[in-house]
């Protein structure tokens, strides 16, 4: 899991669709260079500023040893979907190690992972623990019987109460049932009002300790 530092042009355009690269040219073998996998989770972290967004790694590109002749091949292939201007290009001629990361499943969020931040770094690589947000996706047997699963590695929602607010603000209290699942079983009202499917997932975002917010990111 990753929190990437932006300003707020970048950040902007990152929210709006319109910069689907984040690229990352360095003279040093830094994060994220060599740190980051598609599939794994970035927040996007406003510069001096809140955390605005979240998104997935879906494909990374890494080269090192770059020249400026290798710079310029870089623009030339990512530069539509970058969004750096001239000057930007013109200051990473010098760059000795690029990390461009497709972006996908960009949303905007307001919550973020703590960690202990470092000056002048803009990137942070965080333990899976750290995050905020836990996902499960279902499986047609629990749509069609009304639970949701436990998300994975998650012993905090095995082995205590924890409270759910629900899209609508309703609050519940719940355990789980053999460690498996949620043993509340009134999901099936707002599957069908979210209009959640097999394969949708559950989203489970930390407000406060044993306190979750509940969403349906796929839903119609």
């Amino acid at each position: 899991m990753h929190v990437a530092i932006l300003k707020k042009p970048y950040l902007d355009a990152i929210l709006r669709g319109t910069k689907t690269i984040e690229s990352r040219l360095s003279k040093t073998a830094g994060p994220p260079f060599g740190r980051v996998e598609a599939g794994e989770r970035v927040y996007l972290k406003q510069s001096a500023g809140p955390v605005r967004g979240m998104a997935t790694a879906e494909a990374v590109f890494s080269q090192d040893g770059l020249t400026p002749r290798d710079v310029q091949a870089i623009r030339r292939r990512f530069e539509p979907r970058v969004g750096g201007d001239d000057a930007y290009w013109r200051g990473r001629v010098g760059c000795r190690f690029a990390t461009m990361i497709s972006l996908s499943d960009v949303e905007p969020c307001d919550v973020g992972p703590r960690y202990r931040t470092q000056h002048m770094r803009a990137w942070y690589v965080l333990p899976n623990d750290a995050d905020p947000v836990r996902e499960v996706r279902l499986k047609p047997g629990a749509v069609r019987h009304g639970y949701v699963p436990l998300p994975r590695n998650t012993p905090t929602l095995q082995d205590a109460t924890v409270t759910l607010v629900l899209p609508d603000g309703v609050a519940v209290e719940t355990d789980s049932y053999k460690g498996q699942r949620f043993r509340w079983r009134g999901w099936r009202r707002y599957f069908d009002e979210q209009g959640v499917g097999p394969g949708d997932r559950v989203r489970l975002t930390v407000v406060r300790p044993r306190r979750y917010r509940v969403s349906f990111p796929d839903s119609s």
